[in-house]
């Protein structure tokens, strides 16, 4: 594998870390949104459920595929390492 794409590969995972924190952040400020909007009796208890419940779904979502990206490099990161470092029995 040649260091371009190598850095592309590296490039496309912090991306995708990045993009997960905004979705992350961003549903969380939606569900502060909808309790504000239950307080002020601005949104009936039952369309506050179901949105929070929604918006709760994509939360989750985004955490599990923030932590698979982010757990794969991590494990590829530590892989090289450890194999360059001769631990492994690899490297020089």
């Amino acid at each position: 594998m040649s260091i371009e794409v190598a850095i592309l590969i590296w490039l496309v995972i912090g991306i995708g870390i990045t993009a997960g924190v905004f979705v992350v952040a961003r549903t969380a400020v939606q569900m502060a949104s909808v309790a504000y909007r239950a307080i002020e009796k601005d949104l009936d208890s039952k369309n506050a459920t179901r949105q929070a419940g929604l918006l709760s779904l994509a939360l989750l979502g985004a955490l599990v595929a923030t932590s698979l990206i982010a757990g794969y490099a991590i494990f590829v990161l530590f892989a090289s390492l450890l194999d360059n470092s001769g631990i492994l029995g690899g490297g020089q």
